[in-house]
């Protein structure tokens, strides 16, 4: 019922959005109409030239027209993505509304209606799943590379499963790279902006002989920072990047052929920083922040005794093998290898002060995260496509084994000098304590480097295997009565087993221990087997709908689907945690609508879900390492929502689109510990009702697990859109002018459950411009371009860092402008 009030109420919310066909002489406009999940394959219905033709997807594992298919699916074209300067992920979210991106530690926080990554430590699955070219990209510290050379991105909502090799509970975002022609062709572009901003772009391709196609293409971004490091000078927030690309496909004949696909790379900046937001807990003076006295002025800038920095490495190789075995059957197999490993540098109390026990009585707060992931997967595919059935099958094998290594400690990577004493009082090898850090005692100055006080060298497995498949049955071919109708029905069963290990060491300064025992408590020492678990997760989850396509114009669907995410474990001193699975289950009614000889088209989805074991992690000011981190399952959410999408063409000259997104995502249980009241942290003197009334002591009324039943789940608005409009201006033989322009909105977004507003990003607006200039025969364009005109400064997400007891803050990119220049041939 709610739904369908729902449903209705949006048909009358016109808030258009658009999609872009491959790159080519049709308009820029990207059409984010939502996409249904099953239909039938059909030959896309021609359209007038300057409306730029159908756009084709193959969010349904076969090439269809966007409006064919029954589920929700947004396509983003090239000339789109180039136009509208969307260089990641962040960026997609200004033109797909119902995308929202977040990230901090490294990690993207990618959501779609309300569901994402709720966690800040390494180890679970995203989400939202990630695919390059049908291949997974499982970490989300892999997901916050760039874009470049795609033919298109599509953005599918609601569970994934029947389709695809890798599960999704909230929906995946795919990401297609341009292949291959049987044409030599290439492009160059060249973008000079503020900031001094500089990308370079350029790829081509063709025939290296009749048989084998190759494609190179790669990407720079080089960019100063948005703030500085006071004390060290460097830049914050600045972007140096390399990417690379290489197809090779290999045609043994018309119907079988292999496309072999490396990717590279490169990233070695400050990008991404968390800066000093507030003290987590004002007024209280046992848990004043570390850093007081060293933050930096200005918000975007970050003062910090070392430079924040992430060191990233990536290596794919993709081999996708596809044989037309009949007119009606297909088999695809996609092998990928990926080798991901990143560095993320930052003091935690975000501030100049150097924190050290022997230096100011207070722990050291300098962090080093490093990732080191291998991943393998195989899917295997057979499509069988008939008058009367289109059928996909499958089979999936994916492993992943991730050797993390978390440290906090003096500088980067070093410790206080009086730590190598500490253990070797205790009787801990240094070579060990060594290992666990990931560094050696190389000496610098002559001084020997120790081991940092906490050091956990966890290591992460996940191996995986699935059986897939979707059936859509046209019932027309059963019946003259049932003409139009097509039912779809699709499973996946899956196992995966997960083991976790976190071996460390956790060095424990006091002052309640006497100097002659080197001010320490005993050092704490998990080891790995006394850390070691392991789990198995089965499960089942259906799909299953009915569309009626009344019209080549005209297409309405419902949708029933279920997801699954195993549990996991985390990255974490001593933890034996892996939390429970993620299910859901989703309902979505949808219309797809074409008008005026497709002069307007028209896709609204209803959708509601349940789910149920939400994996959410927190850390929590207190413990050994002076952070303790909580990785678990909430109880249940639910959500009810739409999405409408309009493309309209009212003149020859003119394109108007939007997207409107109404999500009202809840949590309908869930008891948990609130990390920013004082009265959860142990220390001073606890809670009397007589000798200690004070409210912020630990154990005082209001301490312990709260119900958030009824708060909005994290980084989702409630409302969100996009419009869009495009005017050409003919110049008869010299080309043609094209003026653009965006306007993305948010509602508040909440970045923890508790709905601070300190924790929140206020209601806000943006908007882009450019001016394109495109010659006769589309070889040579250059583009001046301005994103958020009205420099903006909002939150992208917030994080309480437990460590130095304070809130810190990301934040969106302030106005940019600049210049592009390309030539294509």
């Amino acid at each position: 019922m709610r739904l369908g009030l729902l449903a209705a109420t949006s048909l009358f919310a016109c808030m258009p959005a658009f999609a872009q066909t491959a790159p080519g002489p049709q308009p820029s406009v990207a059409d984010t109409a939502p996409l249904p999940a099953d239909a039938q394959e059909t030959t896309p219905q021609a359209a007038p030239p300057e409306f730029g033709g159908d756009i084709v997807v193959t969010a349904q594992r076969r090439e269809q027209s966007l409006l064919d298919v029954s589920g929700a699916v947004s396509a983003i074209g090239a000339e789109r993505l180039a136009n509208a300067q969307v260089n990641n992920l962040q960026d997609l979210q200004t033109i797909v509304p119902s995308v929202n991106f977040g990230s901090d530690f490294n990690q993207a926080k990618i959501f779609i209606r309300g569901v994402g990554a709720n966690t800040s430590t390494t180890g679970s699955s995203t989400g939202v799943a990630l695919h390059v070219d049908g291949a997974y990209v499982a970490r989300a510290e892999a997901q916050l590379t760039s874009l470049f050379d795609l033919e298109r991105v599509e953005v599918l909502r609601g569970p994934q499963g029947t389709l695809y090799g890798r599960n999704a509970v909230g929906g995946s975002i795919n990401l297609i790279t341009a292949r291959p022609s049987q044409t030599l062709e290439g492009y160059a572009r060249l973008t000079y902006g503020n900031y001094n901003q500089l990308i370079t772009e350029a790829a081509v391709g063709g025939p290296i002989t009749d048989a084998i196609l190759f494609r190179i293409a790669a990407k720079t971004e080089d960019r100063d920072g948005f703030g500085v490091n006071p004390i060290t000078g460097g830049d914050v927030d600045d972007l140096k990047r390399r990417m690379a690309r290489a197809h090779l496909q290999f045609n043994f004949s018309e119907t079988i052929n292999l496309l072999l696909t490396g990717e590279f790379f490169r990233q070695d900046d400050a990008s991404g920083a968390i800066h000093y937001l507030r003290a987590s807990f004002p007024g209280v003076a046992r848990l004043a922040p570390l850093g007081v006295g060293g933050y930096a002025v200005r918000p975007r800038d970050l003062a910090s005794e070392v430079q924040p920095g992430t060191d990233t490495e990536s290596y794919s190789f993709t081999g996708t093998f596809t044989a037309e075995l009949s007119d009606s059957v297909r088999l695809t197999n996609i092998t990928n290898y990926r080798d991901f490993e990143t560095a993320l540098f930052q003091d935690l109390d975000l501030s100049a002060v150097q924190n050290g026990f022997t230096i100011n009585g207070q722990p050291t707060t300098v962090q080093e995260r490093r990732i080191d992931s291998r991943q393998f997967s195989n899917e295997l595919q057979m499509n069988y496509d008939t008058d009367f059935v289109n059928l996909v099958v499958g089979a999936y094998y994916f492993h992943e084994r991730q050797r993390p290594i978390d440290t906090v400690g003096l500088g980067r990577r070093n410790g206080l000098p009086t730590n190598i004493a500490i253990l070797q009082r205790d009787g801990i090898p240094l070579d060990l304590a060594y290992s666990l850090c990931g560094y050696g005692p190389e000496s610098v100055a002559g001084t020997i480097v120790a081991p940092k006080r906490v050091c956990t060298r966890s290591n992460l497995g996940t191996e995986a295997y699935a059986a897939f498949g979707q059936a859509n049955i046209n019932l027309g071919a059963l019946s003259d009565g049932l003409a139009g109708f097509t039912l779809k029905l699709g499973g996946r069963y899956s196992y995966e087993r997960v083991d976790s290990e976190n071996p460390s060491i956790i060095i424990r300064y006091s002052a309640a221990v006497p100097a002659s025992n080197l001010n320490a408590l005993p050092t704490l020492n998990p080891t790995a087997a006394g850390t070691r678990v392991e789990r198995s997760f089965r499960d089942f989850t259906p799909e299953l709908g009915l569309s009626w396509e009344p019209s080549d114009d005209l297409l309405l669907y419902y949708t029933y689907s279920e997801g699954f995410k195993a549990g996991s474990g985390e990255n974490a001193s001593g933890s034996r945690v892996i939390v429970d699975p993620e299910t859901v289950r989703n309902h979505e009614l949808g219309v797809k609508a074409s008008l005026f000889e497709r002069r307007m088209t028209i896709t609204l989805a209803g959708y509601h879900y349940d789910l149920e074991g939400l994996q959410l992690n927190k850390t929590i000011t207190g413990g050994p390492t002076g952070y303790t981190t909580i990785f678990q399952n909430a109880a249940s959410t639910t959500a009810d929502g739409f999405e409408l999408d309009i493309f309209a063409q009212p003149a020859r000259n003119l394109r108007l689109s939007g997207a409107l997104s109404y999500t009202d995502a809840r949590f309908e249980d869930y008891l948990t510990l609130d990390p920013l009241n004082p009265a959860n942290v142990a220390g001073g003197t606890p809670y009397n009702a007589v000798t200690n009334p004070d409210p912020t002591a630990f154990g005082a009324p209001g301490s312990g697990d709260i119900q958030l039943a009824g708060n909005r789940v994290r980084n989702t608005p409630e409302w969100a859109f996009n419009l869009h409009g495009e005017y050409d201006i003919p110049l008869d033989t010299a080309g043609q002018i094209t003026l653009m322009g965006d306007v993305s909105y948010r509602s508040r977004i909440y970045f923890s459950e508790f709905e601070r507003e300190i924790e929140s990003s206020a209601p806000y607006a943006l908007v882009d411009a450019s001016i394109n200039y495109t010659t006769d025969n589309r070889r040579i364009t250059a583009q001046a371009w301005v994103r958020n005109l009205a420099d903006i400064d909002r939150a992208s997400s917030t994080f309480a860092v437990a460590t130095g007891r304070l809130i810190g803050v990301t934040y969106l990119p302030p106005r940019t402008y600049g210049v592009t220049l390309g030539y294509r041939f």
